[in-house]
């Protein structure tokens, strides 16, 4: 059985970069202070692993679905129990809920770190690309990225979301990542 992703479309496609529109979804998102990418990945994996594994108000498995998702904030949304604050060196890790679920019907964590939300459909700028994920490896992803937005007029806005699709016992060379841009 293939593990459930976000729905979205292509609509155009340039040797490994995509500009894709999103249909709505729903994540369940903890936020770390960390570092890096790999560093916060790690250990918001096993609070968001813990959630969908049964430590939730229905003590329920909820299916893994791909990709986890990191991304560097500089603003976090206020949500209860989370303030609205400015500091460097957070980041959001997030897992795609499976479609089967409702804003309703999923589940809530019982670890009050995590928050469950609703993203909108939205155009993304992605990347794709295989092998490890060290933070210079998303930083070089990054700037090709945004080079190539610029050469084709394309906008930007919001933060770099670091897509893993694969286990951490994965041989790097095998391994699919993105990185994605919000576009206007």
């Amino acid at each position: 059985m293939a593990i459930e992703t976000p729905n979205y479309k292509v609509i155009k496609k340039s040797g490994r970069i995509e500009i894709r529109e999103y249909q709505p979804y729903i994540i369940a998102s903890v936020y770390v202070d960390s570092d890096s990418y790999n560093s916060a990945g790690s250990y918001g994996f096993g609070a968001l692993a813990d959630y969908i594994f049964g430590n939730n108000t229905k003590s329920g498995k909820i299916p893994m679905t791909a990709p986890v998702d990191t991304q560097m904030s500089e603003k976090i949304p206020m949500t209860a129990p989370v303030d609205t604050t400015k500091s460097k060196g957070k980041y959001k890790v997030s897992f795609t809920m499976p479609s089967s679920y409702s804003l309703k019907t999923l589940p809530k964590p019982n670890n009050n770190d995590l928050i469950i939300e609703q993203v909108p459909k939205r155009k993304m700028a992605t990347i794709i690309f295989s092998g490890y994920t060290p933070d210079t490896k998303v930083s070089k992803k990054l700037s090709e990225l945004k080079n190539w937005l610029e050469s084709n007029n394309i906008k930007s806005s919001g933060e770099s979301i670091l897509s893993r699709f694969d286990s951490p016992l994965k041989p790097g060379f095998i391994r699919h990542n993105e990185l994605s841009l919000k576009i206007s």
